[in-house]
């Protein structure tokens, strides 16, 4: 019996989601495995998520995923890995499985998707600000609050983390107008712990506030280019994010307190 060449999308399709998943099945994929073109699935079925919701009508909710998550998790990895400027829309939809019209529709640009994840990235920094400028933390429990904090982002959310560091290493415009304050305002939190905790005696009365910050900040990013480093120094030794950032705060700290005040 010859199969229509509906039925020949329908039989390809249902082989490669079950096989490999919505999310890593593309329509290129399933034209392929037919022998038909792209164009014919659009014709028969419109979109993938329309193919797939007709052949697994029950488990769609739950398979599916949500079109503009998938687009915006998918350009926090590109962004992540890549940096703002080499990432294109064409990147954008091939890695999320739609195409650009979907990416404008949702978010109008790469600009614009690029400000929706900074600025659902930096109201992190708005909730570590608010948590430690509250009145009830020491100057030792605010330090140690903000090393807490990159840990969270390293467990979950490494790639927002990188973005950071991408935007301390190559800054853009879009960053300027949206996440610039809101370190600002953390950078005002840790200046204003330190110098508190020089004036009680618990940090070294010798430190320059905003200095220290900056280098607590830049021994974060530095992580991102360890790689290269240890390639330099050819070093084959593992170096999980955990422990070096656990090493890193230990010789800030160390290098803070004021060791008088322990004796």
């Amino acid at each position: 019996m010859v199969l229509t060449k509906k039925e020949q999308i329908r039989k390809a399709a249902k082989k490669l989601f079950k096989e490999n998943g919505y999310q890593d099945t593309s329509l290129r994929d399933i034209s392929r495995e037919a022998g038909v073109n792209v164009s014919s699935i659009s014709y028969y079925f419109g979109t993938k998520e329309e193919l797939y919701q007709e052949l697994f009508p029950k488990s769609k909710e739950e398979t599916v995923p949500d079109k503009k998550k998938q687009i915006r998790d998918a350009a926090i990895r590109l962004f992540a890995l890549k940096g703002y400027s080499d990432v294109s829309i064409r990147d954008i939809g091939k890695e999320a499985g739609v195409n650009s019209a979907a990416i404008s529709y949702y978010f109008g640009g790469k600009r614009e998707l690029y400000a929706d994840i900074l600025e659902k990235g930096s109201n992190l920094l708005v909730d570590f600000v608010e948590k430690a400028a509250d009145g009830t933390r020491s100057p030792t429990e605010v330090m140690e609050m903000y090393a807490h904090f990159f840990f969270r982002l390293m467990e979950d959310r490494p790639y927002i983390l990188r973005i950071f560091s991408w935007e301390m290493i190559h800054p853009t415009d879009v960053f300027a107008s949206i996440g610039k304050e809101r370190f600002a305002m953390v950078l005002m939190v840790l200046r204003g712990a330190l110098t508190e905790g020089m004036e009680e005696g618990c940090f070294r009365k010798d430190l320059k506030p905003t200095e220290v910050c900056i280098s607590w900040a830049g021994m974060v990013v530095y992580y991102y280019l360890m790689n290269e480093i240890k390639k330099r120094f050819e070093v084959e030794e593992d170096i999980s994010e955990e422990s070096y950032m656990t090493q890193a705060y230990d010789v800030l700290m160390n290098g803070i307190r004021n060791k008088k005040s322990l004796s």
